[in-house]
């Protein structure tokens, strides 16, 4: 009786892996192992989250209005609203930022990729925030289903810092979008520029720089903005990101969204946000922040999932 060789429908299927496609063997040094193993944690297709919303706890606001939801991690607020069927212009990852070493670099990695995943199954853009050596990281990982539309600069010049070399005074933001994603430059036109653009005589110099500068909100800078929660981003380092995304009526959805500053941008700009974020403290920040504007969509809080 003959032995070996192939035999027709054994083994596991092609793609049906843990990495849904073909993988090769390869030996790397010791010192690298901790990298790697964060590498191909980051390269894993993300699994449904558990405390998944509740369907009836999802709410889609009206235009200029926002909807906080319960307390829960960012992945299980994009799982719900992809599984809810929600299709959001837009959708800005801002996590709290790791250490700048290659361990918090690695750490970065390994918590964006699931998560830039999820966000492109529910956004036509992406903002995705960070420091830019972590930033750096994520160039050759982001989903196949979009393209990178800018590596934009938040610059500020009143950091604070006892540093003896460079003083940082920077964070990076990539825009990724699905393709044919419409964006909005017109929105940034003064009447001259909409008079060019109606004649076909487009003058591009008129789009946003790639570049942002504001200053921190610290001390006495933008006071009338401070809500005393850390590591906040003023309103104008927000504004354009939406408004060249964005038009009125369009969902915004910020799953970490810390004080609420994209859910204050955005009902001014008539536009439709839905907030989260893992953090009660920032929750009730962003309540108390949007409820005084007259922003807030539902009064009082859900339960935390």
């Amino acid at each position: 009786m003959a032995r070996g060789g192939y035999r027709p429908g054994a083994g596991r299927p092609s793609g049906t892996g843990r990495y849904g496609e073909p993988t090769v063997s390869r030996r790397i040094p010791l010192s690298l192992l901790g990298e790697v193993d964060a590498l191909l944690s980051a390269a894993k297709p993300p699994v449904p989250s558990r405390g998944v919303v509740p369907p009836d706890l999802l709410h889609v606001p009206e235009p200029g209005k926002v909807e906080v939801m319960p307390r829960c991690e960012a992945s299980s607020a994009l799982q719900s609203l992809h599984e809810a069927k929600v299709t959001a212009r837009v959708v800005i990852l801002d996590p709290w930022y790791r250490a700048k070493s290659g361990q918090g670099r690695s750490a970065y990695l390994a918590e964006m990729v699931p998560l830039l995943e999820l966000a492109a199954r529910v956004g036509q853009h992406v903002f995705v925030w960070g420091f830019p050596e972590h930033i750096g990281r994520l160039v050759d990982h982001w989903p196949s289903s979009m393209q990178l539309r800018g590596w934009i600069t938040w610059w500020f010049k009143n950091a604070a810092s006892r540093s003896r070399g460079w003083r940082p005074s920077q964070q990076a933001c990539l825009h990724l979008s699905r393709r044919g994603a419409t964006i909005y430059p017109e929105h940034f036109y003064a009447d001259r520029h909409q008079e060019a653009a109606r004649e076909n005589r487009l003058e591009y110099k008129m789009t946003p720089y790639s570049v942002l500068e504001a200053p921190l909100l610290s001390g006495f800078i933008d006071r009338t903005q401070q809500t005393g929660y850390p590591a906040q981003k003023p309103r104008k380092v927000i504004e354009p990101l939406l408004k060249m995304t964005c038009k009125p009526g369009d969902i915004v959805v910020d799953s970490t969204c810390g004080s609420g500053t994209t859910g204050e941008v955005a009902a001014a700009l008539g536009c439709r946000a839905i907030l989260s974020d893992r953090r009660g403290d920032a929750l009730r920040v962003t309540r108390q922040r949007l409820s005084k504007a007259g922003h807030l969509n539902t009064p009082e809080p859900s339960e935390d999932c």
